[in-house]
């Protein structure tokens, strides 16, 4: 009869030989070499889309300044299909020059930080002072003295 230690470990050495073998084949190690091929390739898109974003909101910067720089210097005299775009400009500032008048009308009203503001508080006296003395007294005699004992 077989001893069951060797049928055992003949048995696991089977397995771990097997699970050698499959891990040195060539299609697992093409797996393996794909997914990290495929996870190099999303990093970079990931730093790509990141630098694209960057680029395209400088750009955005960019022509926001130079429309700001056109503005001011054909203000006066804008042409073509610019005239409707420069009014229009023209009427949001005039918006926003109106709510920031408001704005600080509305801040002019409010009291200053700075502003001495006294208030008077009226308190009305006890009419007995000593009487919490006298609460406060009575318990603490009452916490000293023995316990009672009821009666039988």
């Amino acid at each position: 009869m077989a001893d069951y230690k060797d049928i055992i470990t003949g048995t696991i050495g089977n397995i771990v030989d097997k699970v050698k073998e499959v891990a040195n084949s060539d299609s697992v190690r093409g797996v393996y070499e794909q997914g990290a091929s495929r996870a190099k390739s999303y990093g970079r898109i990931a730093k790509l889309s990141l630098e694209l974003n960057g680029s395209a909101e400088e750009l955005k910067r960019v022509y926001t300044e130079i429309g700001k720089l056109y503005f001011e210097q054909a203000r006066e005299d804008p042409e073509g299909f610019f005239a409707p775009l420069f009014a229009q400009a023209e009427e949001l500032r005039g918006v926003i020059a109106a709510k920031e008048t408001e704005i600080q009308a509305i801040k002019d009203t409010l009291v200053p930080e700075d502003a001495d503001i006294s208030v008077e508080i009226q308190v009305e006296e006890d009419p007995a002072p000593d009487a919490f003395d006298r609460v406060v007294s009575a318990e603490e005699d009452a916490a000293e003295a023995p316990p009672e004992t009821p009666e039988k």
